[in-house]
């Protein structure tokens, strides 16, 4: 302490965060080791306080001690042995491998002296997606208002430094206050017409954005407004892009003259939000009311537990009302009603669906479960709707759902679902289906499993109650299939149901991972299709998906969509040719077109001889005449850090077979 003392400044902190120091040595009894810790803890924070300075207790996970593991632990320790006046370090890279929650971290923020942060395992801030505006935002409602040190891995610190601070700042900052503001790619730089192959075609391709990017279990990420030949499309700045320090989070929504796309002007880039987090997940869903306005609703990614959304004051998708947002955390009675059923964990994903007249919007909150919010006016206002499923938590989050109605072709009397138990990195999960209608959740057979609109404290169903779409471990294409994943999902005129899943290939890492390897899994795309009248899906093997994007995404592909005009033609993003199985160097896109019920396609690419990847299309309802896709092509490092330009490209529409 003594020469601690002599280069610290006055009142600086010492950490006690030795592992070894603290761990029961082999042959000692547990609880005397524990005495000794404390004693040893006491001598440190007398001495430290003898030379004005402070000690301050670090909890570590298992992996590194068997003593003081958690925050409530140390808390806990220094109360039992009469150190109450001790604070204790909040680190997330420990609080991550110890699964604490949040909620603990807020309810002991005022004993916290000092705070490390790290992204996901243990990388620079803005290169992973732990939740690091959750945890400072935990913290800073605590009551803690001291500093936030980044102790994680550096790979090249000079070069990853500026970026990891920024992404800091970024978690810990106050966005700025919502404006609908016109970026500079609204001048002629945006729009341009691109070559994206080299194949004679009919189809005009434009880059619409330097920077933007999306998650894909937001709905309608995008819409046509068929009268106007207006493309509304919905993305997110990163500040790992093009101009990210300016316009890193910024909640963009591109508006695109699709009839005289390619011409300086035909693309506009209003933006919703500004910074209001650099992570793709916070792309909004759009809704066209009845009245011509648009609605757009958006979250943070589980960072704070707001449902925002803002209307468009006329039938002009440029000009926009306030920003407004449902608190999901008033719903509950009291914080001990709200941490028993699992909220104020943050919220995510929204998807607009109407049902019998009234706008529902599914988002991933209580729990990390499926609840929706609706509304009685078209999206001016919202409320709390229901809990859908729930299910025990494992790992990370509970289901990942995709919706679909025939909203889109005039039809409104049943909104369906495609849903996996929980995360596939955390469990061999499988794919189930289910649909709204008549006041119930019912099986694709049509079974009721239970009534909706269900409140806080009721028992909701979980996704096994539904009807299994893929199984875990059931074989399709000579390979076995697990840790699926639902990708897209679209209902057509007829009623017909086609969903595009991904799920891993004769697997055998299972939830052993390690998050730092890039050793490839093999991931497949399949094709399913329910027709009318069936209870029983038909699924086909499609093409392979190629290894994960991310080694810390060991499920993250290059993804796909369906075509929601012809359930027999889709579009892929894959590093493997579908026509010949040849390996390409990044991923590009085909077309897929099926004659004979999915037992064979034609493939057709769309991006050929590619310098960077070209990432999750979105093939855009609205326009029954001609064929709307949009897709973002760059560098992804995580959802959060990107650098990626969006483009769109439009073509008549291909007669069906």
């Amino acid at each position: 302490m003594t020469a601690a003392a002599r280069r610290a400044r006055p009142g600086a902190t010492i950490v006690l965060g030795s592992g070894a120091a603290r761990s029961t040595p082999e042959g000692v009894d547990p609880a005397a080791a524990r005495a000794q810790l404390a004693r040893s803890v006491r001598l440190a924070r007398d001495l430290a306080a003898e030379h004005g300075l402070e000690a301050i207790l670090e909890p570590l996970h298992r992996g590194e001690t068997d003593q003081i593991n958690s925050i409530a632990e140390a808390i806990a320790f220094l109360d039992e042995h009469d150190l109450g006046d001790m604070r204790v370090v909040a680190d997330l890279f420990h609080i991550m491998a110890e699964q604490e929650s949040l909620e603990v971290v807020r309810e002991h923020a005022g004993r916290v002296a000092h705070a490390h942060i790290a992204d996901t395992d243990r990388r620079p801030p803005g290169q992973g997606d732990w939740p690091l505006r959750a945890f400072l935002a935990s913290l800073r409602e605590g009551g803690y208002r001291g500093a936030v040190s980044i102790e994680c891995h550096w790979q090249d610190l000079a070069a990853e430094a500026a970026g990891a601070l920024a992404a800091l700042r970024e978690a810990d900052g106050i966005p700025a206050a919502p404006t609908t503001r016109e970026t500079p790619e609204s001048q002629a730089a945006a729009g341009e017409l691109v070559t994206v192959s080299p194949a004679p075609t009919t189809a005009r391709t434009a880059l619409i954005s330097h920077n933007g990017g999306w998650c894909w279990f937001q709905d309608e990420r995008a819409l046509v407004d068929a009268a106007t030949g207006t493309l509304l499309l919905g993305a997110v700045a990163s500040t790992g892009g093009a101009d990210g320090e300016r316009r890193g989070g910024d909640v963009n929504l591109h508006v695109v003259d699709l009839d005289r796309l390619g011409e300086p002007g035909s693309a506009r880039t209003v933006v919703l939000h500004e910074s209001l987090e650099s992570d793709d997940h916070d792309n909004p869903a759009l809704w066209r009311r009845a009245d011509g306005r648009w609605v757009a609703v958006y979250s943070r990614h589980k960072s704070d537990d707001l449902t925002r959304w803002r209307v468009s004051e006329t039938a002009d998708p440029t000009v926009w009302g306030e920003e407004r947002a449902l608190d999901w955390t008033t719903l509950f009675e009291s914080p001990e009603q709200m941490r028993t059923l699992g909220g104020g964990r943050g919220v995510t994903y929204q998807n607009v669906h109407r049902l019998d007249g009234v706008l529902h919007c599914f988002v991933r909150a209580i729990n990390d479960d499926p609840c929706y919010l609706v509304s009685h006016d078209d999206g001016e206002t919202w409320e709390f709707g229901g809990r859908l499923l729930t299910r025990a938590k494992v790992g990370y989050v509970n289901g990942y759902a995709r919706y679909a109605s025939g909203t889109h072709l005039g039809a409104e009397d049943r909104i369906d679902l495609v849903i996996t138990e929980h995360h596939p990195r955390d469990y061999a999960t499988s794919i189930w289906h289910g649909y709204l209608a008549g006041g119930r959740l019912h099986r694709a057979d049509g079974t009721a499993v239970g009534e909706l609109g269900r409140g806080l404290a009721q028992t909701a169903p979980r996704a096994e109650d539904l009807t299994c779409v893929l199984a875990s471990g059931s074989t399709w294409g000579g390979a076995t299939m697990t840790h699926a994943w639902t990708t897209d999902l679209r209902r057509f005129a007829d009623g017909t149901l086609v969903a595009l899943m991904t799920a891993r290939a004769d697997d055998t890492l299972g939830t052993d991972t390690s998050r730092r390897e890039t050793a490839p899994i093999d991931h497949r795309f399949l094709w399913a299709v329910l027709a009318p009248g069936q209870s029983e899906w038909q699924v086909r093997h499609l093409a392979h998906a190629g290894p994960q994007l991310l080694a810390h995404e060991e499920d993250y592909t290059g993804l796909g969509t369906i075509d929601p005009s012809d359930p027999d033609s889709l579009w892929i993003s894959t590093v493997v040719d579908p026509r010949d199985g040849t390996a390409l160097s990044v991923h590009e896109i085909f077309h897929g077109r099926t004659r004979d019920a999915g037992s064979s396609w034609t493939w057709t690419p769309v991006t050929e001889g590619s310098a960077v990847s070209n990432f999750r299309p979105i093939a855009v309802p609205g326009d029954p005449e001609r064929e709307v896709l949009s897709w973002y092509r760059g560098e992804m490092r995580s959802s959060q850090n990107y650098d990626a330009e969006v483009l769109v490209r439009v073509d008549a529409r291909r007669p069906r077979a």
